[in-house]
């Protein structure tokens, strides 16, 4: 497990089969998102784009949920999203989910919804343990006609299921240009549960202070990376 900053992204293709209309499965919507989740997407003067918006959240909270509690079971309606001051999706929200407090952000665009999301705080309410500062993160979108440069490592391929899961991590290989990380790797470890979430490291091993999060949906792929301040 990495340590903190820990993030999570997640990226939707708003042209693939399905997501328009969305929220007009009603089933869909009851499993998915709570009552007060619900009642906003509808009243949204986009509410595909609310939709889409809030399981972005869901996702990218989600996979920094995994890092931090291991083998956690998504269940979607858990990780509640609360938008910002305004009480709107605006540009920015929050996603609780068993005592942590995750600061989420989005991206929009005619054709994809990219959401960052950001570990604040595990135990909210709790002075002894007070909202950290959030980082700056790093992200790429990568459309499906975009060439990508590099190789990835045998380390790196033992966990790739797709080309698009090789196109994310050469993503954030390009990210670590930033730091000069020389040599580092996005590495997933296999655990008795599947593979570990991925991590910056260095010759086998993690490196302190970097968190990385890997994204991929329909035409695009996305990665985002967090590292020393």
């Amino acid at each position: 497990m990495t340590t903190w900053p820990w993030i999570g992204n997640d990226i939707v293709d708003l042209a693939e089969p399905g997501v328009a209309g969305k929220e007009q499965d009603r089933r869909f919507m009851d499993r998915v998102f709570t009552p007060e989740e619900r009642a906003r997407i509808l009243d949204a003067a986009a509410p595909t784009l609310a939709l889409w918006k809030t399981w972005a959240a869901k996702e990218a909270a989600y996979k920094i949920a995994s890092k931090i509690r291991g083998k956690v079971v998504f269940a979607h309606r858990a990780f509640e999203v609360e938008p910002g001051p305004t009480n709107t999706l605006g540009s920015w929200a929050h996603v609780r989910f068993d005592g942590l407090d995750i600061r989420v952000r989005w991206q929009t665009a005619r054709d994809y919804v990219h959401c960052v999301g950001q570990l604040i705080q595990q135990v909210p309410g709790d002075a002894s343990a007070s909202p950290r500062e959030p980082r700056q993160v790093l992200s790429d979108i990568v459309h499906h006609g975009q060439l990508l440069s590099g190789t990835l490592t045998m380390a790196e391929q033992a966990s790739v299921h797709s080309t698009p899961s090789a196109r994310a991590r050469l993503v954030a290989r390009r990210l670590f240009e930033r730091w000069e990380l020389r040599g580092a790797e996005v590495l997933r470890q296999w655990r008795e549960w599947g593979w570990s979430p991925p991590v910056v490291a260095l010759e086998g091993q993690p490196i302190a202070g970097f968190d990385v999060s890997l994204s991929h949906d329909g035409r695009f792929v996305a990665a985002s990376v967090v590292g020393p301040a």
